[in-house]
């Protein structure tokens, strides 16, 4: 809620409100969708949106502490069973 806090934010957040629900939520009403959400909820969200097989990923920096970008992999990624290709 501290990104109210500006007059800008406030105006982007009151025209977004009316772009996708054509009308004003109150904070009261922002709160309690919000508290709703139960956890079951976030982790088939989360398995849908972090599935192995969907993921990609960049590595920037100095790559000479891993042998291989690959390596740089939790361990939970690596025994996926997806495919991995790395490009240097």
């Amino acid at each position: 809620m501290l990104s109210l806090e500006s007059t800008s934010a406030r105006i982007s957040n009151l025209a977004r409100q009316v772009m996708y629900f054509n009308r004003f939520l109150s904070l009261d009403e922002m709160l309690a969708s919000i508290e709703i959400v139960t956890r079951d909820e976030v982790l088939a969200i989360a398995h849908d949106f972090f599935e192995p097989g969907r993921l990609a990923l960049t590595v920037l920096g100095n790559l000479k502490v891993c042998a291989s970008p690959l390596n740089c992999l939790p361990d939970r990624m690596r025994s996926s069973g997806q495919p991995l290709v790395a490009f240097s």
